[in-house]
């Protein structure tokens, strides 16, 4: 018999119970999978932020605007190539919590030069830019409500009390997955000639454009030196840095998932090293056995340790399986329900490291009952019954 065979009938010595370890395993790399995900979805707006782009918030605080009167004096320091601005709207679709999805004013024409990862056709961009009260939306939401350009939309204001209404007048892709297309954008100007004087010319941040990215430093630190004593000093950094600042907020949430994904890990080593443990004292005498034919302590040891490789591979094989369309339905419904997150989200490299994952904890977990299984002398072991 070979070593291989010798390796597949010891695994199939208890079916149930290997079926049930590698259940186990896959249900635990799926939820690892899932975990990893939910981490790499918080991050995957920082890795989509552009070397070029510097974000000017109110130094204040991150919920605090700005006057609209700072974006010209802004446009005149030495470096800077463009320059928008943007404000969090917050509107709501209906009665329903989950009618609720990313809203923002912006400058149209500004708006898309600077955002030029968006994608959106030509005669849309026009009729966007040329209607005072018009909408570009996410092509999810879109498809989300049924909406098409010509399409009329009101939103329930929770940040601007009343009901706002605007025309859809085109429909925006992005190109890269790590963006979302779950978001409507409107001119600032509808809102702006309906506020009250004291709220009328504050917007929530500027977005700048800067014409060499090794001079962003140089630039930002040039843009809060011109607002240093003014009543709203500001605060610009790269965008990145600045989506990492806002992901710092949720640091806690963060830290709680990645301890509960290392902890899904070490359920998988305790369920494979137990299944593991009861397979070797039921052969301990057939084990002494093949030690008493001649089998070197390293050849016993490495037989255990196959079969636990084993283990670990159909547990990491099923759970990357059965994790992608699970983690997929979870990544659409984030990103449906909350601006900023992209809905169609996956790395591979998560789902490689979950493979990886379970074939390391089934080899560590494999090491003590393969080193015990030595350890008896052979003679006991021969006397020793299941």
């Amino acid at each position: 018999m070979t070593f291989g065979r010798l390796v597949w009938k010891d695994l199939l010595r208890n079916p149930l119970r290997l079926a049930l370890t590698v259940l186990a395993g896959a249900v635990g790399v799926m939820a690892f999978i899932f975990l990893h995900t939910v981490v790499d979805l918080f991050y995957s707006s920082a890795e989509s932020a552009q070397a070029d782009r510097l974000f000017t918030r109110a130094k204040a605080s991150i919920t605090a605007d700005l006057p609209l009167s700072y974006l010209p004096r802004i446009s005149t320091v030495p470096g800077v190539d463009d320059i928008t601005f943007y404000g969090f709207f917050g509107g709501r679709y209906g009665e329903s919590q989950r009618d609720f999805f990313g809203s923002a004013f912006v400058d149209p024409p500004s708006f898309m030069r600077v955002f030029d990862e968006l994608v959106v056709a030509p005669q849309q961009v026009a009729a966007f830019q040329a209607d005072p009260c018009g909408a570009l939306i996410g092509k999810d939401l879109a498809k989300r409500y049924g909406w098409k350009p010509g399409d009329r939309v009101t939103l329930k204001g929770t940040i601007y009390p009343g009901e706002w209404t605007f025309n859809v007048r085109g429909i925006y892709d992005v190109r890269t997955a790590s963006l979302d297309k779950n978001s409507l954008f409107f001119p600032y100007r509808c809102l702006n000639e309906k506020l009250p004087d004291e709220r009328k010319d504050r917007v929530g941040a500027f977005l700048i454009r800067v014409a060499d990215p090794s001079r962003s430093a140089a630039v930002s630190s040039a843009v809060d030196a011109m607002f240093a004593n003014s009543p709203y000093p500001t605060r610009t950094e790269s965008e990145r840095a600045a989506t990492l600042g806002f992901i710092s907020m949720l640091s806690a949430i963060i830290t709680a998932v990645q301890v509960v994904a290392t902890v899904i890990l070490l359920i998988i080593l305790l369920v494979i090293g137990n299944t593991l443990a009861m397979s070797v004292r039921e052969r301990t005498r057939d084990l002494s056995t093949l030690r008493a034919l001649g089998f070197k302590s390293g050849r016993v040891v490495s037989l255990v340790l196959f079969e636990s490789l084993a283990i670990g591979l159909a547990s990491g094989g099923l759970g990357v399986l059965i994790a992608p369309p699970l983690v997929r339905g979870f990544v659409a419904v984030v990103g449906s329900q909350m601006g900023g997150f992209p809905s169609d989200f996956m790395r591979e490299s998560t789902l490689v490291l979950g493979a990886l994952a379970a074939v390391g904890v089934a080899l560590l977990a494999g090491i003590i009952p393969a080193l015990r299984a030595v350890r008896i002398p052979v003679a006991e072991g021969l006397r020793k019954v299941a």
